[in-house]
């Protein structure tokens, strides 16, 4: 049970990461309905993925800096 409490910040990073992924896909997807542009399934699978990587790099960078007092 103690290892699942150690783990927890990864299953929250990995839970904000796919919401991100999630966010910027829907966005994307009304962006091209929007300007009438059939997007492919694949193009929108690079995006979701790269707003996944991007939503990591972010947590990361958050968690690592320092709280002001």
């Amino acid at each position: 049970m103690k290892i699942l409490h150690e783990l927890s910040w990864l299953w929250e990073t990995l839970g904000i990461a796919l919401v991100a992924a999630a966010v910027c896909m829907a966005c994307t997807a009304l962006i091209g309905k929007a300007a009438k542009k059939k997007l492919s399934k694949k193009l929108l699978a690079v995006i979701g993925a790269a707003a996944f990587v991007g939503a990591i790099l972010a947590v990361i960078l958050i968690a690592r800096t320092p709280m002001p007092l």
